[in-house]
């Protein structure tokens, strides 16, 4: 039975469509917790599945990378990575991964998928309402860096483009691969002062980059650059990605770290044009008239 074939039957069968709509009147116990993840959480982690679940509904973020083998951990992990929101249940990353699946057999149904992301909700819903009184705090949950993580970049001047197949579409998922191939690549001229993991100064550069694993600190460094107003939908070319870090004597505006580009001809500024303009597409796509 192919790995595809085991998730379809897993998720719908293992997980149960009616076990979706059950009453959420919790007890907040060791038991109720153990419980609750070995019959709706485990499954998705466990190691036969990671590159199914990766490949249906994740994007190139290994779901496994998060399972620590006990609730607890687990769930440290994700909050600790970003991926779950306590304070927010419903708004937590994981989720939207998941609704946003693009599954390769006809066996991964829409009810699937909702079965799915109805799992993973109760439990983060749960953990909101009762991980403080059944968990006790975990020191570095996430352990030492998975194995997809990845160093940061030597990013110089005579480095020549990067290579990013385009598939032309607007999916999510495109603008991310693209991101994390055109400008997430290029992560060392900004190194250490927009960095999350950067202390000190300067105080007033944005952490915009997130280290860590290369896909999800990908994704999350995009969605800052998004929610900080670094990009000019109108006029790409006017974007703060690109004018900061660009000499002022080609047309940028002033930056405390120097310059990062010496001028439109520079590779870096050329991947990072290329990707604002295919986001700044899509946006007038999805905008309308």
């Amino acid at each position: 039975m192919t790995g595809m074939r085991r998730m379809g039957l897993v998720l719908g069968l293992g997980l149960g469509l009616a076990d979706c709509e059950r009453d959420e009147g919790w007890v907040c116990s060791d038991g109720e917790s153990l419980d609750l993840f070995e019959r709706r959480i485990a499954p998705l982690l466990s190691g036969e599945r990671q590159t199914t679940c990766n490949e249906c509904h994740l994007a190139g973020v290994d779901l496994g990378i998060y399972g620590k083998g006990d609730p607890c951990t687990t769930m440290a992990c994700m909050v600790e990575s970003g991926i779950v929101d306590l304070e927010t249940p419903d708004d937590s990353l994981v989720l939207d991964w998941i609704l946003r699946a693009e599954p390769a057999s006809e066996l991964i149904t829409d009810d699937v998928i909702r079965a799915e992301h109805d799992a993973v909700l109760e439990w983060i819903r749960y953990n909101a309402e009762c991980g403080a009184e059944v968990c006790a705090p975990v020191e570095n949950p996430c352990g030492p860096p998975p194995s997809g993580s990845c160093d940061v970049p030597v990013s110089s001047s005579g480095s020549g483009r990067k290579p990013w197949d385009d598939p032309g579409d607007c999916r999510d998922a495109t603008l991310e691969a693209g991101f994390g191939a055109l400008v997430y690549s290029w992560r060392g001229r900004c190194f250490p002062c927009h960095f999350d993991s950067h202390v000190g100064e300067p105080l007033d550069a944005p952490r915009w980059i997130v280290d860590g694993e290369c896909n999800l600190g990908a994704l999350q460094s995009m969605r800052n650059v998004v929610e900080l107003g670094l990009l000019d939908a109108q006029n790409p070319a006017n974007s703060l990605l690109l004018l900061k870090p660009l000499a002022v004597d080609a047309g940028g505006v002033e930056h405390g770290g120097h310059d990062k580009f010496a001028g439109v001809e520079d590779s870096a500024y050329q991947d990072f044009l290329a990707w604002i303009e295919r986001w700044a597409q899509c946006q007038a796509a999805t905008s309308g008239p």
